[in-house]
């Protein structure tokens, strides 16, 4: 049975780069809650788990461009280093800012030169494929609420913010840790 739209799905996983875990809930009394379909998550992941069902688990293999993207060398920006004159900058500095929708952007900060400062606008995953080893715990249709509201009701009055960053998500960052926060909620 595949999964539907809108439904309420609940994976516990690992996510790992190159042999190196960057995420992993399977020790989290908690799996992770989304709501299938609504970009909640990566759509190299969703695709994949498409046809599990519960109890199922498999190890699965996400290319760059169907987790967060290619990394893309016109995302580098050159600032003015007075611009930024109001934070206490150093290299690997995380900066949320808006995109031209208004959307949340994670920008990371590659480079300080003596009057300028060099931003990255690039996921902190870009370029990289990931493996997960993921096991679906739950596969539940949603509430109205769920629906209106777009969140599984799981996440609807807390956040948990994962410790290694979170990389499982859609891609907007959302960890306070520097370097970290792929969206998992």
């Amino acid at each position: 049975m595949a999964i539907e739209q809108d439904q309420i799905v609940a994976i516990k996983y690992t996510a790992t780069v190159k042999d190196e875990i960057i995420d992993n809930n399977m020790e989290d009394a908690e799996p992770l809650f989304f709501m299938y379909g609504r970009g909640q998550m990566m759509p190299g992941l969703e695709t994949r788990i498409a046809e599990m069902n519960i109890g199922d688990s498999s190890d699965l293999e996400i290319p760059a461009a169907e987790a967060y993207g290619a990394h893309d060398p016109d995302a580098i920006q050159t600032v003015p280093k007075e611009h930024l004159a109001h934070l206490d900058l150093h290299e690997g500095l995380v900066l949320q800012g808006q995109g031209d929708n208004g959307e949340p952007v994670m920008v990371i900060v590659k480079d300080i030169n003596e009057d300028t400062v060099v931003m990255d606008h690039n996921h902190p995953m870009a370029g990289q494929d990931i493996s997960f080893s993921v096991t679906i715990q739950d596969i539940r249709n949603p509430s109205e609420e769920e629906l209106t509201m777009g969140i599984a009701a799981e996440n609807q009055h807390h956040h948990h913010h994962h410790e290694e960053g979170g990389c499982c998500g859609g891609g907007e960052g959302n960890s306070d840790k520097e370097g970290g926060g792929c969206g998992c909620h």
